[in-house]
């Protein structure tokens, strides 16, 4: 979709919506009517889309990382294919900031090699907002510039208010010759409207960018949400926002600012370095996360304890044990985790093979003594070796035995165990391991009935369990982009689902 279409193009569906507010959450969204899970809330169009802060060379057109190609027009980078394979209005840099770079004569200046970062494309995505503003002032008055951008809190962080200053409001307003149309006031006011309230997206080829969207950037925060985004790069990169579980009239609509798959300590530290508050959600204040032991470590001192937090949303509370009222100190504590994460960085970078493979099970096996099963370091491993088995050379899926096919099904039932707590219902994350358990319970079931240790009916009946995972796969998958990962998953999984459906009313028909 061309640029001219995005503003062209209605920009929000908010009908099923209502806008509040209170002085603890300011602006928010709830439900004006009864939702059903998977219904459609929100269908927006970005007010502005573009490049990540703290990021490497990349177009500015798709994105594409370590491009080393410059626009004819400006010099800044631009791929190859987009200076030549699209119409101007195809392409976001040559109908954007292009025109402005190249009238100022700012100089896209090249880092020494090797550099991971270049502060001098921190501007563009503040650029482009500054842009939109004045293509659509209305929009901008009514639905950005009441977006939160916390300017005291921000200013509190010295050294990253000065970088932001120089890098990008001096910059913009000095060397692009801007500082007759944009006040340095307003640039910070959109540079802290960007860190507070983007959406990170990914293009179809899926390199990453950050997308502004005014009326679901209000959404509340929670640790647990209640509804799904999917960002759709064919249409412009509108976002849809559906119901993850059924909902009722007035309830509050939420979404989680951080990953849920991090535990308590984790998120609390995100959400007060990013977004600028401590999260007070039932889960943040429930020391076991809902009864899922998420943090808790194994008491050194008695063998039945978990050790948690007295207060979990206080960064140095001390953490007892339940059962013999041990208590050790959040350092020890943090000691402790960064030691065993470091673990599992370590192994995370090692080329997919089976190295990987065996020393993921190896650290998990070893975390046993220190961890509770649920542990979210624990968690993050099993969620690598699901990922792994089936793909790794040595054990492909062909290759793995029935005790490694039991594995597999175990490891996704444990990971998914913990997503029907913290991701109930229409989960991205959910649908990805639905879809993983699938197939190690198909051929277990087949090697079953070969071995004649399952009857046709057993056979049959194990099938039909698997075809439901794949029918709530493709459920919660069919309103992702289609030429996305999880869209291409959802076309496999359907496919997959065709395909079983018919071998079980063979299977009934032979069984008749």
């Amino acid at each position: 979709m061309s640029v001219a279409a995005m503003t062209a193009t209605p920009a929000l569906d908010v009908n099923r919506t209502a806008v509040e507010w209170s002085p603890i959450y300011g602006r928010y969204l709830t439900a004006s009517e009864p939702v059903k899970r998977g219904e459609l809330l929100i269908e927006e169009q970005p007010f502005a889309l573009g490049p990540k802060c703290n990021g490497y060379v990349l177009c500015l057109n798709c994105y594409r990382p370590e491009v080393h190609e410059r626009c004819a027009l400006c010099g800044w980078p631009l791929c190859g294919p987009c200076s030549d394979g699209e119409e101007e209005e195809e392409n976001q840099h040559l109908q954007l900031e292009c025109s402005v770079l190249r009238a100022a004569r700012a100089r896209f200046y090249e880092m020494p090699a090797g550099s991971k970062y270049w502060p001098q494309l921190d501007c563009i995505m503040p650029l482009r907002v500054l842009l939109a503003k004045e293509a659509q002032p209305e929009r901008w008055l009514n639905e950005v510039a009441p977006m939160e951008h916390h300017e005291l809190e921000r200013r509190e962080n010295a050294d990253v208010w000065h970088a932001d200053r120089v890098n990008i409001a001096q910059y913009l307003r000095g060397p692009c010759k801007l500082a007759d149309r944009f006040s340095e006031e307003l640039i910070m006011q959109v540079v802290g409207v960007l860190e507070v309230n983007a959406f990170e997206a990914r293009t179809s080829q899926g390199y990453p960018l950050r997308c502004l969207f005014p009326y679901t950037g209000i959404l509340a925060h929670n640790c647990v949400p209640n509804t799904a985004r999917t960002i759709h790069p064919s249409e412009g990169y509108k976002i849809r926002l559906r119901a993850m579980v059924a909902l009722e009239e007035g309830q509050q609509l939420q979404h989680s600012y951080t990953y849920t798959l991090d535990g308590t300590a984790q998120r609390q530290a995100h959400l007060r370095e990013g977004k600028y508050f401590v999260c007070s959600c039932e889960r943040c204040l429930d020391a076991s996360e809902l009864q899922t032991h998420f943090s808790s470590l194994k008491c050194g001192q008695c063998t039945e304890g978990w050790l948690l937090p007295k207060q979990p949303t206080v960064v140095d509370s001390s953490w007892s044990c339940r059962s013999c009222d041990y208590s050790t100190s959040a350092e020890d504590v943090r000691q402790i985790v960064d030691a065993l994460q470091a673990e599992v960085n370590a192994v995370q970078a090692l080329d997919m093979g089976p190295k990987r493979l065996e020393e993921a099970e190896r650290l998990l096996r070893k975390y046993k003594s220190l961890l509770h099963p649920s542990h979210y370091i624990a968690t993050s491993l099993r969620q690598l070796l699901i990922e792994m088995y089936g793909r790794v050379q040595g054990y492909e899926m062909v290759q793995l035995t029935d005790q490694l096919l039991e594995r597999k099904a175990i490891l996704c039932r444990d990971v998914l165990r913990v997503l029907n707590i913290f991701e109930p219902g229409l989960s991205r994350a959910r649908a990805m391991n639905l879809y993983e358990l699938h197939v190690p319970l198909v051929l277990l079931a087949k090697s079953g009935f070969i071995a004649n240790k399952l009857s046709g009916g057993e056979l049959r009946g194990q099938l039909v369990d698997a075809i439901d995972l794949l029918k709530e796969c493709v459920e919660i998958l069919q309103h992702e982009d289609q030429n996305s990962q999880e869209g291409i998953l959802c076309s496999v999984a359907r496919q997959a689902l065709q395909q079983l459906t018919i071998s079980v009313e063979g299977l009934g028909s032979e069984l008749d």
